[in-house]
């Protein structure tokens, strides 16, 4: 059988089964949605896998339910409760675009796809950017450097507080500015999204915001970056507002020993840009 969404299956069997086994185990006796790639799966989006070829099923369930997923499947908890389903395709229920990108880019750290998932999101989906950046500051996503990219193309209405306080203090201090959110490359290849560099120093910023995480490989793409020799400026929302002059001295000092890293004729800036359809 082939559904309106361009998926097929076979009555009874394949991933169609798969996708209601794990929404029954997610619900209990609740409810629980489809998120993540197997809702993104169904809602048509090109740049993720066909329904048959996902492995793992998202499921988003209310926020109290716990239970131990078996292998196959990922349990999604929504922050007080259930978004209203979107039914697609065969009527399974979904939770809505914007949520299941969220949830999608939780395991997704390449940059060129983080930017292929969100464009797609923005431009063939008609989100508005504002409610994309709810859901992606709601899902902690906001400050990984590729996500940040793609909104700070957005303009400043999407910008997180952290953001705007780093660019007053900068500013204030008379320090040169630096470019937000724009992709480097070294020798033609992607290297990292900072959320913000100054060109032809090897300095870059990087703002962290609490709960802190070492398990999505951060810390070891950090520390790849200053075994190139780059000096990389940490601080925190909490260091901006309350010691600015520790965040500009530790810039300030930064620059001042510049240029770090490799060669500057070997890092390029390649900024993202949001297609106009």
């Amino acid at each position: 059988m082939t559904y309106a969404n361009g998926t097929r299956d076979t009555p009874g069997g394949g991933w169609e089964a798969r996708y209601r086994a794990a929404l029954e185990r997610g619900a209990g006796r609740g409810e629980a949605l489809l998120t993540g790639v197997a809702a993104l799966s169904l809602y048509g989006f090109r740049g993720v896998p066909a329904a048959a070829d996902v492995r793992v099923v998202d499921v988003l369930v209310p926020p109290r339910r716990r239970l131990t997923p078996p292998p196959g499947l990922r349990i999604h908890h929504a922050p007080r409760r259930l978004p209203p389903p979107v039914r697609l395709p065969p009527g399974l229920p979904a939770a809505p675009p914007v949520r299941a990108a969220a949830d999608a880019l939780r395991d997704v750290l390449d940059h060129d796809r983080t930017a292929a998932l969100l464009r797609e999101l923005l431009d063939t989906r008609a989100t508005p950017p504002g409610a994309a950046a709810t859901a992606l500051r709601a899902a902690g996503l906001h400050t990984r450097p590729d996500v940040a990219a793609v909104l700070a193309a957005l303009g400043p209405a999407v910008r997180p507080p952290a953001e705007v306080r780093a660019r007053t203090v900068l500013r204030t201090a008379g320090l040169p500015p630096p470019l937000w959110h724009t992709p480097l490359h070294l020798d033609g290849y992607w290297l990292t999204t900072a959320h913000a560099h100054w060109p032809r120093t090897g300095v870059l910023l990087h703002l962290t915001e609490p709960p802190f995480r070492t398990d999505d490989g951060t810390v070891e793409h950090h520390n790849a970056l200053e075994s190139l020799g780059l000096h990389l400026v940490h601080t925190t929302p909490r260091q901006l507002f309350r010691e600015p002059d520790a965040f500009t001295a530790a810039v300030r000092e930064g620059l001042a020993a510049a240029p770090h890293g490799p060669d500057p004729r070997r890092l390029r800036a390649r900024p993202w840009r949001r297609r106009v359809l």
